[in-house]
């Protein structure tokens, strides 16, 4: 989710690629088709490889394609039930992380939140264009694990932005820019696909598909003839207020999709749920200097659920005063790390320094997840305080053994999540590429000062794109703004204001975000679920913020203003629900 897979590039995080390793699916197997024509897949899932114009500039050149890979959670009814409440088309974020595997882990979690007694829906998510199971695929290195992993590894050799030197930084911005060189160079081969993943493109995408679901449920229910599809297609040019409209659900950057379908298609908007807003405006100017709000916050929130929970979380002592003794043992670990970086080798593995940065990146993932990470963060670095970095070493993916002769990558694989990822950000955003030196320092210490913890960090990902070379064909800036909604399906409005969630801290899509979103579209309410981590979705089931989201998916109906809800599960002890997982 949101820019992880960056700064995880630069560091050396494992998720700087992602494994769908949860099942094995032949995607090569479905023949693309301009309809939806699904295949069983990953047990309950179908899917399906949508064939759509490469340039949404010129829709009647089919001689340029895109194959959009897509899977859906059918519905627990038949699309003729009148319980059936369509389809809800979903992004995880990032820009880059896999819808497909979003549905294999979440699905079912996902339908649960949606389907209530009168309304049983089916879920669907795709990859989007250049990313993992669609094509053609945005990798740099067209799937050579050789020339990638040298290329991370001496990235890694140059440090972190935060202590690095004027020197550095001119090396490090010589390193963008050649990898800026090597994509471009890429793109030539690969259809200049990457001319062509821009927000607005995605977004064109799936009025695309809204579009073919909608065909393809009428088709099914009348019998299946090219002539009752056809007669469709004319139907719904007649009349533009009965053309179908989007039911979504994003998070973390998919809001930014999502805020751009509604900026870009209001009439085609029936609900829109969006959860870990992300400011457009913010994210296409390419600062993104608003995320860090709450950050300091959800830090603290790790050492407090840890005080709270006592002799549940490996780091509290009895000695412990206050939340405060943990922090103040761990802070102490990272700034005798950074004074004096210790070397560690195991078995299996390769040999490695420990500094007080690979400290600071242990919190990345449990601060987006802590229902899920927060106890094994607390086992490693009570590890790392008794000398033992092998845990840590495990959570950093560094433990592990590179094949870097194992070229190409196996389809299982998806090494190019970063790159697919600097493709949408760099593209969305402004050109930094003339940006200098001095900018990009200053930029590092605004940030360290909003969040000293994650800062520099998070400078990683808006410094990556200072040698991105490649401009989208298709863009949106702005404004994210959408007219009234209209019940009465009124052309050119939405059916109803969008839903936005936040947790009551979130790590990098502060809660305040979510408001200044709202004040692009009228009517829109803001449901602050009280937990911590990054999108309500992730950082806790909750039975409450379910009743609010199905009552707005069957009525319209949003939540009165201040409404809150609680989670129904905390860090350290033990949950009894479904849970959500990162989808990477």
């Amino acid at each position: 989710m949101l820019l992880s897979s960056i700064f995880a590039a630069a560091v050396g995080l494992s998720h700087a690629s992602t494994s769908a390793a949860d099942a094995h699916f032949d995607w090569d197997g479905i023949e693309p088709s301009w309809d939806l024509e699904y295949t069983p897949c990953y047990g309950e899932l179908q899917c399906a490889r949508l064939l759509l114009p490469l340039d949404w500039l010129k829709p009647e050149d089919t001689s340029r394609t895109v194959a959009i890979a897509i899977a859906k959670l059918p519905a627990q009814v038949d699309a003729g039930d009148e319980a059936f409440g369509g389809t809800v088309i979903t992004n995880p974020g990032g820009p880059g992380d896999s819808g497909v595997i979003h549905m294999i882990r979440n699905g079912h979690y996902l339908q649960s939140m949606f389907d209530g007694e009168k309304r049983r829906h089916e879920i669907l998510s795709f990859d989007p264009r250049g990313m993992f199971h669609s094509t053609p695929i945005a990798d740099c290195y067209r799937r050579d694990q050789a020339d990638s992993s040298l290329s991370q590894w001496q990235l890694q050799g140059f440090g972190l932005l935060g202590d690095s030197s004027t020197e550095q930084f001119r090396r490090r911005r010589a390193h963008a820019a050649a990898f800026g060189q090597r994509c471009a160079l890429a793109d030539k081969e690969q259809s200049y696909i990457r001319e062509h993943m821009s927000t607005a493109s995605v977004a064109r995408d799936m009025l695309a598909m809204v579009d073919t679901i909608e065909e393809l449920k009428r088709k099914e229910m009348r019998g299946g003839s090219e002539a009752s599809r056809l007669e469709l297609r004319s139907d719904q040019v007649k009349n533009a207020a009965t053309e179908p409209r989007i039911q979504y659900y994003g998070t973390s950057y998919g809001t930014v999709l999502g805020n751009t379908f509604l900026s870009m298609f209001p009439g085609r908007v029936h609900r829109m749920v969006l959860d870990g807003l992300v400011v457009g405006e913010d994210y296409v100017n390419l600062e993104w200097s608003t995320n860090l709000a709450d950050t300091t916050k959800v830090v603290e929130y790790f050492y407090q659920a840890c005080f709270a929970a006592r002799s549940r979380c490996a780091l509290w002592r009895s000695s412990d005063e206050s939340w405060g003794s943990i922090k103040a043992r761990v802070d102490q670990l990272i700034a005798q790390l950074d004074q004096d970086p210790q070397p560690v080798a195991i078995m299996g593995g390769p040999e490695g320094v420990i500094t007080g940065v690979e400290v600071r990146t242990a919190f990345l993932d449990p601060l987006y997840d802590p229902l899920n990470r927060h106890e094994a963060l607390a086992k490693t670095l009570d590890d790392a305080l008794e000398g033992n970095y092998t845990l840590l070493l495990e959570q950093l993916g560094r433990s592990r053994k590179v094949d870097v002769c194992s070229a190409p990558a196996a389809q299982e694989e998806y090494t190019w999540l970063h790159h697919a990822n600097l493709a949408v950000n760099c593209g969305d955003g402004k050109d930094a590429s003339g940006f200098d030196i001095a900018y990009w320092q200053s930029y590092v210490q605004r940030l360290k000062e909003i969040s000293p913890h994650m800062g520099d960090l998070w400078a990683e990902g808006t410094f990556s794109c200072s040698g991105w070379q490649i401009r989208p064909k298709y863009h949106f800036g702005g404004p994210f703004t959408s007219p009234a909604a209209d019940p009465g399906l009124q052309s050119g409005r939405p059916s109803a204001a969008p839903l936005l969630l936040s947790s009551l801290y979130d790590p990098v899509t502060p809660l305040r975000s979510a408001y200044r979103v709202g004040r692009g579209h009228p009517g829109s309410r803001v449901l602050v679920q009280r937990s911590v981590g990054h999108c309500a979705f992730l950082s806790s089931p909750s039975e409450c913020t379910r009743r609010y989201i199905r009552e707005y998916m069957a009525e319209g109906k949003l939540p009165a203003e201040g409404a809150e809800c609680e989670p129904d599960c905390v860090p350290f002890e033990d949950c009894p629900y479904e849970k959500a997982v990162l989808p990477r």
